[in-house]
This record gives C-alpha cells, structure tokens and sequence, in this order.
C-alpha cells in the first residue's frame, strides 16, 4: 500500500476516533460537573480531561508539521472527512446519514484510486475539487433539505424513501468501487485521448455485467443521496442533468474505445449493456483506429473527452474499465 494511501486512511481513521473519544469525554464531564457541589473537585476532573485531549491535538498538529506539503494536504482532508463522517453519525439524522454517505464516498475515491491504480493517484483523488457544478449542486440539495425540514418537517421524516436511498447509495459504493478496483491501471478519472501501453480491454468481473459500472454506480449514488433527504425536487434535477451528462461522457468515451480497441470493443458492445437504462453508447462509424475490422463497422468523428474532468463520475476508467 502506498505511502499516500496510509496518511488518508490513517488520518480519517485517527479523526474518526479521537474525535469520538473527546466528544464522549466531553459528555460525560458535562454530566458529571452539574453533579458536583465540590467547585475544586469539579476543576480537577475536567482538567484530568483537558490535558489529555490538548496532547492529543497537540500531537497531530506536530505531525502535520512535520509531513511534506503534498503529504499534509492528503492527511488534512482525509481528517476533514474523518470529522465529516463522526458528524453525520452524531446528528442521527437523513442529513447526518447524507453526509456519512457524501465524506465516505470521496475517502473511498482516494483510497480505490490509491489501491487500483497508484501511479495516478493524486490529491485531486478525492474528488472534492470535482467541479464547480458539482459543489453548487451539493448546495442546493442542502438548502432544499433546510428549508423543506423548516417549513414542512414531515416530509423529512419518509423512512422508506430514505431507506430506499440508503440501498441506493450502498449499492452504487459497491458497484462504483469494484468497478475501479477491476479496472486497475485502466482506469483513470479522466477520460484519455490516446492509449497507453498498460490500457487494456476489462470486461471481466462486474464489467461482464454492464460495460460502464463506474457510471452506474455513481448515478445510483447521486440518486440516493437525494432520496436519503426526501428532496423531491433535487431527487428529479439530479436523476435527469445526471443522466444527460453519462450520456454524452458514455458517447465520447465509447468512440475513444472504439478507437482503441476497435472490433474487440465493438463485440463487447453488442453483448453488454452500458449500465443505465436507455443509454446506449457510441453505435456510429469510426475511422482512424483501432483494427481495420472494427474501423469498417465504423465510427465517425467525436469531440475528444479530455475536457471532462475526473469530476465526472466515471473512469475515463470506465474507459478505465475497458481502456483508461
């Protein structure tokens, strides 16, 4: 395991339980002060507590000094989703289960990049810096969630609506990170222009059973994630820009695999599907690559994708799955 993975794993690991410990610390000081008639028994007890706690964050201030800048931003965002995740859990709440889903989800991206394909893995693999898009999305659905639990609570509180999006959520995770653990160095959070000697044709494992499994995993993902809320509003925009993004990204990147693997892809086209409904994938013509066979079956000319951004949910992976 490299180095990276174990400062992200081990920074939201730390953040996860130390933080718990003080927050249970805390409690159980609270409760005990209000029982105390002594003032100098109470003083003693929460420092017995206070000093603890400072040499804890003491200590991971210490050792984030002294990590390399790369290193520090690694571990400080993998703390911040650490932190993310304990909240989630103590709001016991859909919002406080969103947000365990949401600081999960882009943990396990740096965590799958790191396992899968490790030369590509960067800070950028969690993802967090997705796009602007993406983060006025997000905001969006949080302020539909505050205001619809402000104005109408009961329709916060649709346990199987959100029951449903908690099966979602978990099944796309799975459906997702297997697919970029398969993949492995074929997969990439950028869809690619141009093949590489380790790009290699997956269709083993789960991508026998849908040829974009990382696309199909995040779109259940993003769909249960606004189920978990009961935002009915954001639950419809997010279902259809969702869709018509892995559209086109599903159609761009399928003309580069075409390319790249020519007759061999297109056999795998006609025997798997992409994974969404109602979502086909590039059928055209293309010429100028792949084998000869597959360049008569044909495909005709497509914008490159590199414009996409790894923000997108899929592996050039899914590429990734089949090439990148």
């Amino acid at each position: 395991m490299l180095a990276e993975v174990r400062l992200g794993v081990g920074s939201f690991v730390l953040a996860v339980v130390t933080n718990c410990w003080l927050a249970d610390s805390v409690t159980t000081l609270a409760d005990s002060a209000t029982s105390m008639a002594d003032s100098a028994t109470a003083f003693l007890s929460s420092t017995t507590f206070l000093l603890p706690a400072l040499g804890v964050k003491l200590t991971e201030a210490l050792s984030l000094w002294h990590l390399q800048a790369d290193h520090r931003l690694i571990c400080v965002t993998g703390y911040l989703l650490g932190l993310s995740f304990l909240l989630g859990i103590s709001l016991a709440s859909p919002f406080g289960l969103y947000l365990c889903f949401l600081s999960f989800f882009h943990f396990s991206e740096y965590v799958a990049t790191g396992l899968g394909n490790p030369q590509n893995l960067s800070w950028d693999s969690y993802l967090v810096n997705h796009s602007y898009a993406y983060g006025v999305a997000m905001v969006l659905s949080w302020l539909e969630y505050g205001l619809e639990a402000w104005l109408l609570p009961s329709t916060k509180e649709q346990s199987l609506v959100t029951g449903l999006g908690l099966l979602l959520c978990v099944v796309g995770e799975l459906v997702r990170k297997s697919a970029m653990l398969t993949a492995g160095k074929s997969f990439n959070h950028l869809v690619q222009s141009s093949r590489s000697e380790e790009h290699q044709l997956v269709t083993s494992g789960i991508y026998s059973w849908c040829r974009h499994p990382s696309y199909a995993g995040w779109f259940l993902w993003s769909v249960g994630s606004q189920l978990i809320l009961c935002n009915p509003l954001c639950c419809v925009a997010y279902t259809a820009v969702t869709f018509m993004f892995f559209k086109e990204r599903i159609f761009v990147e399928e003309f580069m695999l075409l390319q790249f693997f020519g007759s061999s892809y297109r056999s795998y086209q006609d025997t798997v599907a992409t994974g969404i409904p109602f979502i086909r994938g590039y059928l055209e013509p293309v010429w100028g690559g792949g084998d000869q066979q597959a360049q008569s079956v044909g495909h005709h000319q497509a914008q490159s994708p590199g414009h996409q951004q790894a923000q997108s949910p899929g592996p050039a992976g899914d590429q990734g799955d089949h090439k990148d």
